[in-house]
């Protein structure tokens, strides 16, 4: 499996995990569970969909010219902007869904981001090498076969 569909699959795997600890604490304080776990939800779906937007985005922008790519991931972020204030609108305006717990699910954006690579390395021991930690390892190396000679 290429490093790209790895990342992904680690990325809705921390969403997920996320997503799951975030109902699980609601369900204890909230007083309308269907209205929180239909916020979280959304805010989740458009979440997952944010990032597939982006790993596409970035895979399209690799194949263009800098500026073009500039450009082409400018106006996609900005699009990716709109989709996120539109749901948080939608979760303002709809009884049925509580909008903090959609802001919870739109965060789950960033917390995937910041728990992916703690599940790759899970997932994928054996191929989950960074290149600060190549750096750090061959550095390692050469400190020890200097200090031998």
């Amino acid at each position: 499996m290429n490093q790209v569909k790895e990342t992904m699959i680690g990325f809705y795997i921390s969403i997920g995990i996320y997503a799951v600890i975030i109902e699980v604490i609601g369900i204890f304080f909230s007083e309308d569970i269907l209205s929180y776990t239909l916020g979280l939800l959304f805010g989740v779906i458009i979440a997952v969909f944010l990032f597939g937007h982006m790993a596409k985005t970035l895979d399209h922008a690799l194949d263009l010219q800098e500026n073009d790519a500039t450009k082409y991931v400018r106006l996609r972020s900005f699009l990716r902007l709109v989709v996120m204030m539109a749901a948080l609108a939608i979760g303002l305006m709809t009884e049925r869904l509580l909008f903090i717990t959609v802001l919870l699910g739109l965060l789950g954006l960033k917390i995937g981001a910041l728990f992916t690579p703690f599940i790759l390395r899970r997932l994928y021991p054996d191929s989950y090498i960074t290149k600060e930690e190549d750096l750090t390892e061959d550095s390692l190396e050469e400190n020890v076969e200097l200090d031998a000679v």
